[in-house]
Order: C-alpha cells, then structure tokens, then sequence
C-alpha cells in the first residue's frame, strides 16, 4: 500500500463542516474496504485560516482514493503520492 496526500480548498468550511467530512471520508473508506479493495483513512490537518486541509490515506491506488472521496462526497483539488520521512531523533 502506499500513502495518498488529498489535497482540499474549503473555503468557509467551518471546523464542525470539517469534522463531518472527515467522517465521511472514513466511512467511505470502510465501505469500499469491504469489498475487494483496501483503502484506509488516517486522518488529517484542517486549516481554517486559508480554507485548505490535507488528508491522509494509504491504498493500492490513487483511482482508488479518487472513488472514496467521490462516494464521500468531499471534494479535492488534487490526490499526490507521497513518501513518509521520518527522523527517530528525540525533541
């Protein structure tokens, strides 16, 4: 599986709005689990400043993390594939 940026300009959404959007994300994302395909929702960063938020999720496919957000309802401006990096260095 790899690791899926959605990117969302949401402008005026409120965090509550967010909220309920998240929820149907992950909701879709079980849905479609499932079934013969396997896409998790992680969760994500909501900025309400700018009206932007990006979500996390991990799939075989970027069509796939397409179809979940479609059948959630939540629009995006843009799914990218990413890479994790991580340091295990302490604070």
């Amino acid at each position: 599986m790899a690791t899926f940026l959605v990117l969302r300009h949401l402008p005026g959404v409120t965090r509550d709005q967010y909220a309920a959007a998240q929820q149907a994300a992950g909701d879709a994302a079980r849905q479609v689990s499932a079934g013969c395909r396997a896409v998790q929702y992680l969760g994500g960063f909501f900025i309400p400043g700018a009206g932007r938020a990006i979500c996390i999720f991990r799939a075989d496919s970027l069509a796939d993390v397409a179809m979940v957000n479609e059948q959630a309802g939540v629009p995006f401006t843009e799914i990218l594939e990413a890479i994790e990096l991580r340091t295990d260095r302490p604070p």
